[in-house]
């Protein structure tokens, strides 16, 4: 091949492509255009395809506040990784200064907080409303006592340290609520399974939503698939306006799921604000960050797309030129 013909053959292929991929971006914008002239037309079912999809998504999206607003609850209180070791009456307060200091050099331990006896008296006197003078004429009875913050809430680990504590002769005591930690434990594990079961409900009921809105629109648009690939269209061509109708439903789904979440919130939020002040936890209230926000509406258009993608391919292998 000449010089000249190898040039004019890459031109045309240059040309080629360059016209390919502009048909390809004006067929894009056709089929956006005529999904949303469509949605619009048919406004009534469009609207309550949209809100069903937003109230379904929306059930996970509140529930998940309720789960972070416990766990903030929780962490607001003893969750029971915390150990109160109470001395013998007969123990000085530099004795249990020592055994505080050993105790501090334990695997599990995180923190070490002594409280000696006269300081014990002054926080009853407080508590009472009465002066340490009137306590301290009657006697003190209460020992030193000796707080453990530990690095795991385990019970088995709790134990094993409760065990190892009650054997020192210097204790008389240990306190440990280990059935507070359990329920405590208990519930958390509840929410999030609970989350979790509310979650893959909401995901399948929303491609059958999805799903069934493509059918019905695929076989209400029979004849004109059939003529598009009468003239030689393949599926991917055809199935294209559908994927974008699944897109704005999950989209559309997906805002209508946050402003109802987002709606729950401050309505809720005076009541939980009120609440946590009553019991002194400023940072106690209702919690819907903004990657939680983004992750629904992504997850939401993932299932539009994803559910129009399965329902409209199965559709148009049925619907064939004969």
């Amino acid at each position: 091949m000449t010089k000249a013909g190898q040039a004019a053959s890459r031109g045309t292929s240059k040309v080629s492509f360059a016209r390919r991929f502009a048909n390809w971006r004006l067929h894009h914008r056709l089929a956006r255009r005529d999904t949303l002239g469509r949605m619009g037309r048919h406004w009534v079912s469009t609207l309550l395809t949209v809100l069903v999809m937003g109230v379904v998504l929306s059930l996970p999206a509140a529930l998940s506040m309720g789960v972070l607003t416990l766990d903030a609850a929780l962490a607001e209180v003893d969750r029971g990784d915390s150990i109160t070791v109470m001395t013998h009456d007969s123990v000085s307060l530099a004795q249990a200064s020592k055994l505080s200091e050993e105790l501090a050099s334990l695997a599990l331990v995180e923190s070490v907080s002594l409280v000696s006896k006269e300081q014990a008296l002054t926080e009853l006197s407080q508590w009472l409303g009465l002066s340490p003078e009137v306590l301290a004429s009657l006697g003190n009875p209460l020992p030193h006592s000796i707080s453990l913050r530990l690095t795991s809430t385990q019970p088995e680990a709790l134990q094993a340290v409760t065990d190892q504590l009650a054997n020192n002769p210097f204790v008389a005591d240990v306190l440990l609520d280990m059935e507070w930690l359990t329920r405590l434990q208990s519930i958390a594990l509840f929410g999030e399974r609970l989350l979790w079961a509310f979650v893959a409900i909401a995901l399948l009921a929303c491609l059958l939503i999805i799903g069934n809105t493509i059918r019905l629109a695929v076989e209400n648009r029979r004849q004109e698939v059939l003529v598009t690939k009468l003239v030689g269209a393949n599926n991917a061509y055809v199935i294209r306006p559908f994927l974008y109708t699944g897109f704005a439903y999950g989209a559309a789904g997906g805002l209508v799921a946050l402003l109802i979440a987002y709606s729950v919130k401050y309505w809720l939020g005076g009541p939980i604000e009120a609440l946590a002040n009553s019991y002194q936890a400023p940072n106690f209230a209702l919690r819907f960050p903004i990657p939680l926000a983004l992750g629904l509406l992504l997850t939401a258009v993932v299932l539009g797309i994803v559910g129009a993608w399965v329902s409209a391919r199965r559709q148009l292998k049925l619907i064939e030129p004969r």
